[in-house]
Formats: structure tokens, sequence, C-alpha cells
């Protein structure tokens, strides 16, 4: 006779379950994914800072940033204006009705 903790592990071997072990770490705002899509400038910067684009971008003034990240003033400004739009969409989002 098979125990139901057998029958249970073959029915989502079967149904290709993901069998990860779970940890207790808290997830950060960090550890989410971004609610925009980046370009592969953004994803640069944050490989060549070790940091989330939203953490250097707003981390200074957008012409100590230019000067710091090499990167024009004026798109410094566009990524803030995607961020801070996704930012509010995202806040917005939780209380739309479905």
């Amino acid at each position: 006779m098979t125990s139901t903790s057998k029958l249970r592990e073959k029915i989502l071997k079967q149904r290709k379950a993901d069998f990860k072990k779970h940890s207790r770490k808290l997830v950060t705002y960090d550890d989410l994914p971004a609610p925009y899509s980046k370009t592969k400038l953004m994803r640069y910067i944050e490989l060549k800072f070790g940091e989330r684009l939203e953490n250097i971008i707003f981390g200074g003034t957008i012409y100590e940033l230019e000067k710091t990240l090499g990167i024009d003033a004026t798109t410094i400004s566009k990524w803030r204006k995607i961020v801070s739009e996704a930012r509010e969409r995202e806040f917005w989002s939780q209380f739309e009705h479905h």
C-alpha cells in the first residue's frame, strides 16, 4: 500500500512540480522584479554599479549622476520619469477592482 505522501509526491512529479527548498528569508523591495522594462543600458549600469537602477538614479542630482555614470543628464531624467510612473502605476493598481 502506498502512503499518501508518496502518492502526493508521485502526482506532483507527473505534473512537473518544482521541488526547490523554500527559504524563510524575507523578500525585500530589491528582490522584486522591476515594474517596467529595462533597456540594455539600464541593465549595464545596474551590473556595473552592483545595485538596482532606482537606487542609483535617485542617489544625487542628475548632473552629479551624469559625471558619475557617464550618461547624459536628459537620459537620467527620462529614467527617473519611467521609474516614477511605473511605481505610481504599481501603487494604484492594488486599488483597482478586477
